[in-house]
């Protein structure tokens, strides 16, 4: 097998996030003359709460961008599956499924979930440097270009690593 394609983070959900930042702080902005007029401290928390709120919706569109730009992608190899920004994999044979979800029907909530076998939730709290260990992995589709053809190419290669394994196991080729 050999390393899947990549797939970059995506720059529709970096514009989107930083677009209704964007937004809501030239409407707090422009709502501050309203609230200036009722007094000095309802003009002070109106302030704070207009440039903490948007925040967030600021700041991690930049900091997905300094990874697109850094080249931290999500893909798979011959050793396993990268399952975040900081290229964390999970190995192949710690797999024991992997899954489609998505919460509540929302589009926003689909992700391609990996679930490794019990019996290696340790050793990957140990790789990740984690307090506690992971049941799941989730690759979210919001983050990612082309999150369809991402979940199908992961499950086409999981089910030849699983043939593979399985191939091998019949001819008692197995280093275990």
């Amino acid at each position: 097998m050999s390393r899947g394609e990549e797939y970059r983070l995506s720059l529709l959900t970096m514009a989107v996030f930083m677009a209704s930042g964007l937004i809501f702080l030239l409407i707090g902005m422009l709502a501050v003359a309203e609230v200036a007029q009722e007094g000095v401290w309802q003009t002070i928390k109106f302030i704070g709460v207009t440039l903490i709120f948007p925040t967030p919706f600021i700041a991690y569109p930049i900091y997905l961008w300094r990874k697109r730009k850094a080249g931290k992608t999500f893909y798979w190899d011959e050793e396993g599956i990268v399952i975040d920004l900081q290229g964390n994999k999970i190995y192949w044979d710690e797999i024991e499924d992997i899954r489609f979800s998505q919460l509540y029907g929302h589009w926003f909530t689909r992700s391609t979930v990996i679930y490794p076998h019990y019996t290696h939730h340790e050793k990957i709290r140990e790789r990740r440097k984690k307090w506690m260990p992971t049941p799941a992995h989730s690759i979210d589709w919001l983050l990612i270009e082309n999150p369809k053809d991402y979940h199908k190419n992961v499950m086409q290669a999981w089910k030849e690593k699983q043939k593979l394994d399985k191939d091998k196991w019949e001819l008692g080729e197995t280093e275990k």
